[in-house]
């Protein structure tokens, strides 16, 4: 059987794209504790789907969901359209699109709304994945590559996007703190089929840790959306990616040594530093992670499909070489990918 192929990815943000000063002063923290989380945060900068001349922390539960709706639609329309003509494609073209996003709701979903707007064939099929957090694009990546599995002349699209800005939540807790110090707004999309040129998906794996179900996600007091993330995070997450990367390598009888390239979640600072120990990787390896955190913050499932741009970008991987792909979520649960190239 033909093995599914990343033919194209693509990513967009907002247009207003936020200091990490101008960020912390918009929160309102001035106690060092809460300001030292963005000073430590090494985000520089974040794109939020929002007017910088009329920022408000007072939105109502209402309010938030419709700039979430909104948000969601522009970016994640503009995304998806760069890797359908990144990969040649037309709307028509599409057998199968998943969506994915965890900070906001509507009904019709992401998907439906998303086919209206491309002008997709009425019979394309589709599925949408909900509250699985900082890893559902690996998630959507999953249904999509099953798809091609049992229809390989077809062609899918992945879409994840996240505009967490719409999700905050001020509040005493630390945690809320951290959350506002790291979280940003974007949308990545994948294009995927078993033809052409493209990085090789050979495998997927998923792995829960349920013990540390209370450790991330959101819950929601008055219908507002609040984040859960336990300190703990950083230790479990790193822990996780390293089992994942054992797994994938057993599939295929590989060690460290034999993984040219390493896309991993820029979940946060800690994690990532956490992760390269760990792995016992370079920082080279990581740098990608680091780039994107740097530049784009944490923007939750979509945050993924930047680091994999950004690698592609620049690298001109050979024939042959391997690849991991590991992105962590509420569960707990790491999900990752080996790619060939």
């Amino acid at each position: 059987m033909p093995t599914p192929k990343i033919n194209a990815v693509a990513t967009a943000t907002p247009p207003h794209r936020f200091s990490q000063a101008r960020v912390l002063e918009l929160a309102g923290y001035g106690d060092t504790v809460r300001q030292g989380f963005f000073a430590n945060s090494q985000i520089e900068g974040r794109y939020l789907y929002l007017d910088p001349a009329r920022v408000r922390t007072d939105e109502t539960v209402d309010e938030l969901n419709d700039r979430f709706c909104r948000g969601a639609l522009e970016i994640g329309e503009a995304a998806a359209r760069r890797a359908l003509a990144r990969a040649g494609w037309t709307p028509a073209d599409l057998d199968f699109l998943a969506t994915t996003t965890c900070t906001g709701r509507m009904t019709p979903s992401l998907d439906a709304h998303l086919i209206a707007r491309l002008g997709c064939r009425a019979g394309v099929q589709r599925v949408h994945v909900g509250d699985t957090g900082c890893a559902s694009a690996m998630v959507a990546l999953q249904q999509a590559w099953n798809h091609l599995e049992a229809f390989p002349a077809h062609r899918a699209l992945v879409l994840a996007v996240e505009i967490c800005s719409a999700a905050y939540y001020l509040d005493d807790r630390l945690e809320s703190a951290v959350a506002h110090a790291i979280f940003a707004d974007g949308a990545g999309a994948v294009a995927l089929s078993t033809q052409g040129a493209g990085v090789s998906v050979v495998c997927h794996r998923t792995r829960f840790r349920s013990e540390h179900l209370p450790a991330m996600g959101f819950e929601y007091p008055g219908g507002r959306p609040r984040v859960v993330l336990s300190k703990e995070v950083r230790r479990i997450g790193a822990a996780m990616m390293q089992e994942m990367a054992d797994v994938l390598m057993e599939a295929q009888g590989l060690k460290p040594d034999d993984i040219r390239y390493w896309v991993l979640h820029s979940a946060g600072r800690r994690v990532i530093e956490q992760a390269r120990v760990r792995l016992g990787l370079t920082e080279p390896q990581i740098a990608y992670s680091r780039e994107v955190l740097r530049r784009f913050g944490n923007m939750s499932s979509a945050t993924i499909l930047f680091v994999l741009e950004a690698m592609l970008r620049a690298e001109r991987p050979v024939p042959g070489e391997w690849g991991l792909m590991i992105a962590l979520g509420p569960g707990f649960a790491a999900e990752g990918a080996l790619l060939r190239f």
